[in-house]
């Protein structure tokens, strides 16, 4: 049996990637900063009480 029978890529003709536009990375990335801000603002009012999440009766 050759060798070249296994292949372990697709053969599908897909051969990379193409580089990423700047215009769809910088509207990812301004999306990351809200969520990591909106994260920060729910971290702080659970923090500060504002927030309940556990109830004590």
């Amino acid at each position: 049996m050759r060798t070249d029978d296994f292949k372990i890529s697709p053969t599908d003709g897909y051969r990379y990637a193409a580089p990423e536009r700047d215009r769809d990375r910088h509207d990812r990335e301004y999306g990351y900063l809200i969520l990591g801000a909106v994260v920060v603002l729910v971290m702080v009012a659970v923090a500060t009480g504002r927030i309940m999440i556990f109830s004590t009766y």
